[in-house]
């Protein structure tokens, strides 16, 4: 699927796959070929879930992090043993999303700065404003959708605003009502930690990779 939106497989590393686009080649609108890569491989997922279930007994999920922006690309290493990879802020902070979704049980985060090239056809909702370890400037995150996807989205950008305003306790009661969002849910927890303290930061602020 990344090789099909013309993305650059980098390296398979673990459980996981590291790829980028625009490089070495420059690749038209290349941010909604990442986010339509990503919704691609999300719903193939999808499809082969219940294969997986019937022939191990297990459920496997997957997680996605995207960010654009200027990254340093090329061969890396020495003389010996070098690899064609990139690196820099972009590729940390693409790293760091694609941990988050843990935190908020989605399963495709991408920053503000790759939510604003994409297009309609591409679904996602903001979730929130965040600062990852090691990065001063807090970065606005979106959360990419597959279709038939059962959320209350309007009601979600309504508790979350009421979040925003300093207003936990009329958004706890909203967030409440969306029984069935895992953003939601992560929400609840966070307030519910923090509803007595006496200055309430709405931007998350992560503490650890």
């Amino acid at each position: 699927i990344v090789l099909r939106e013309d993305g650059t497989l980098d390296k398979y590393e673990g459980d996981a796959i590291i790829a980028f686009w625009n490089a070495p080649l420059d690749i038209p609108h290349h941010e909604r070929r990442a986010a339509r890569a990503a919704v691609d491989c999300l719903k193939r997922l999808n499809e082969l879930r219940p294969e997986f279930e019937q022939k191990l007994g297990i459920s496997p999920y997957m997680r996605i992090g995207i960010h654009s922006g200027e990254a340093t690309v090329g061969n890396f290493g020495s003389g010996q043993r070098f690899d064609y990879t990139v690196i820099g802020d972009t590729a940390n902070l693409a790293s760091r999303l694609e941990g988050l979704n843990k935190m908020f049980g989605t399963a495709a985060m991408v920053s503000e700065d790759t939510e604003r090239e994409l297009d309609d056809t591409i679904l996602r909702r903001y979730i929130g404003t965040i600062q990852v370890v090691g990065r001063k400037q807090p970065v606005r995150v979106f959360e990419l959708l597959t279709d038939g996807i059962d959320i209350d989205a309007e009601g979600f950008s309504e508790a979350l605003a009421l979040f925003e305003e300093r207003k936990w306790e009329e958004a706890q009661k909203k967030f409440l009502t969306l029984e069935n969002d895992p953003v939601a849910k992560a929400y609840l927890v966070r307030i519910e930690s923090e509803l007595s303290l006496p200055e309430r930061d709405p931007i998350w602020r992560m503490t650890k990779k």
